[in-house]
C-alpha cells in the first residue's frame, strides 16, 4: 500500500548500525547511509511535500534495546511513518562462541509484538514500514544466513498480522544482488552495507512504499 505524502509529515527510522550510519557525527543527524539517501530523494522528488526525517538508529542495537527506548525514541515523536529495521544483531551477536548475546527467535517475536502493539495503541495514525533483516554473509560467519531465516519469516508474518503499510524485502534483495552481481561488494564485512548496499536499501524502501 503506497504511502501518501502530505506537507508537514514526520518519517522516523529506527534500527541498528545500518540505520545509524554515523548520525551522531552528522550535522543533519541523519547519518550517511540509506536514511540520508531516502531523505535527499524525497527532498528532490517531492519538494513541498517532503517529510521531516528523523533517524534514531543506534549501532549494536537488538530488538531488546528498541523495546527499552521505544517510548522516548518513537512514541513521543508520534511519527506519521515509522520504519523499523532490526534483527541482524539479534542473530549475529549470538554467533559469538565465547560470549553469545543474541536474542532467541521466540523473544524476538514477542518483543516485536509488544513494540508494534504500543505504536498502534499510542499513535494509531502512524503507518508502519517493516524491513527484513538484510544478510549475514561471508566474510562473516557462513551459518549466519541460515540462522537468520526464522527472523526474516517472522518479520514477513508481522507485516501481515499488523497490517503494516509496506514490507521491505531486504534479505531477498541482497541475496539476489549478490547472486547476480558477485563482483560488487555489497557488504564488505558480511553485514554492514557499502555505499552500493545503502543505495540498494534506499531504492528498495522507496519502491516498496510507492515513493520512488
Amino acid at each position: 500500500m503506497p504511502l501518501d505524502l502530505q506537507p508537514g509529515q514526520t518519517f522516523l527510522f529506527i534500527g541498528d548500525s545500518i540505520t545509524d550510519c554515523g548520525r551522531r557525527d552528522d550535522a543533519d543527524g541523519v547519518g550517511h547511509g540509506y536514511v540520508r539517501i531516502i531523505r535527499d530523494y524525497l527532498y528532490a522528488r517531492h519538494l513541498t511535500q517532503a517529510p521531516r526525517v528523523i533517524n534514531v538508529g543506534i549501532s549494536g542495537n537488538k530488538v531488546t534495546d528498541l523495546a527499552k527506548r521505544w517510548k522516548q525514541d518513537v512514541i513521543d515523536h508520534q511519527p506519521d511513518v515509522l520504519s523499523i529495521m532490526i534483527g541482524i544483531n539479534d542473530v549475529w551477536h549470538g554467533l559469538n562462541r565465547e560470549n553469545p548475546s543474541g536474542v532467541p527467535i521466540e523473544q524476538f517475536v514477542d518483543l516485536y509484538h509488544v513494540i508494534l502493539r504500543q505504536v498502534q495503541g499510542a499513535s494509531p495514525k502512524t503507518r508502519i514500514v517493516l524491513c527484513q533483516p538484510s544478510v549475514i554473509e561471508p566474510p562473516g560467519p557462513a551459518e549466519g544466513n541460515q540462522v537468520l531465516q526464522p527472523y526474516v519469516r517472522a518479520v514477513n508474518e508481522l507485516k501481515r498480522e499488523f497490517g503494516a503499510a509496506a514490507l521491505v524485502p531486504l534479505h531477498t534483495v541482497f541475496v539476489n544482488a549478490r547472486k547476480q552481481r558477485p563482483d560488487i561488494d555489497w557488504t564488505p564485512d558480511g553485514v554492514h552495507p557499502s555505499s552500493a548496499g545503502h543505495m540498494l536499501i534506499a531504492r528498495t524502501w522507496l519502491a516498496e512504499t510507492g515513493l520512488l
